[in-house]
């Protein structure tokens, strides 16, 4: 079969915990190119959230909007395995604990362990994460108004553009690891489909954030920048980690800026 997809697969297998085919040999060549699947497997996790939300609508029209955020938050973070979430709790402890020493930073990241400043950051992203389903769903469900279904389908966007924050960083940040889970993808993150992946992404966001594509663009470069800006200056590059804590920010104030 074509390398694309099991490079699919690989995506799948690496971003989330959905079931997919047994790999049995996943060489460079794949590994490289399933970074250019890192938004279609975000776009697969916002269909099921939304998949999720009408059932429960469908279960009960007047379901508190309230009780099915939390319900769709606690589902986001069990399709992903709260993988970008343990990369920001180990970033958050490492950026506090290794007092701006970059080999201090690195040891902490990799310590399992994970200490009150990693508990605090993962609970204020979370905290903002719930708060952006709740706004978004009470506009589609109170309100009623056609104009306010592409709320929804913006969960499909978000998790998408917040995956390509990898490719990204990849693209535009030196690998700071000689060994780990992202070392295999550094060669496949090309300027050309970074690009390509750009322009894609940048449409469909005007498409369905209509007026506040803008707001929402410049906020998700600002964070991109912001966020390689203080990985290159404490430990001189991107890890796993920080790719995953990027990515679980962006989800955050994504949300918020398109529900304020």
């Amino acid at each position: 079969m074509s390398s694309y997809y099991w490079a699919f697969w690989y995506a799948v297998v690496f971003l989330t915990r959905l079931p997919a085919p047994y790999l049995k040999r996943v060489d460079d060549e794949v590994a490289q190119k399933s970074l250019l699947f890192y938004p279609v497997v975000g776009a697969v996790i916002g269909v099921l959230l939304i998949a999720f939300i009408l059932i429960c609508w469908w279960y009960n029209p007047q379901a508190s909007p309230l009780l099915v955020a939390a319900l769709t938050t606690a589902i986001w973070i069990l399709l992903s395995g709260g993988l970008h979430l343990d990369g920001l709790a180990d970033s958050a402890d490492a950026w506090v604990g290794g007092l701006g020493d970059k080999e201090r930073t690195l040891e902490i990241m990799k310590d399992p362990r994970v200490g009150p400043i990693g508990v605090l950051a993962v609970m204020l992203v979370l905290l903002v994460q719930f708060a952006g389903v709740q706004v978004l769903l009470e506009k589609v469900l109170l309100q009623q108004a056609t104009s306010d279904w592409f709320y929804l389908t913006a969960l499909i966007l978000i998790p998408a553009l917040a995956r390509a924050s990898a490719l990204g960083l990849l693209a535009s940040t030196p690998y700071v690891r000689a060994k780990g889970l992202a070392t295999a993808l550094v060669s496949g993150a090309t300027q050309t489909r970074l690009l390509v992946t750009g322009v894609i992404l940048a449409v469909t966001a005007v498409v369905v954030f209509q007026h506040k594509a803008i707001l929402v663009l410049l906020l998700y470069l600002a964070v991109n920048v912001f966020a390689r800006q203080m990985m290159i200056k404490r430990i001189g590059g991107c890890s796993g980690d920080t790719m995953g804590a990027t990515i679980a920010v962006q989800e955050a104030l994504l949300l918020a800026a398109l529900t304020l």
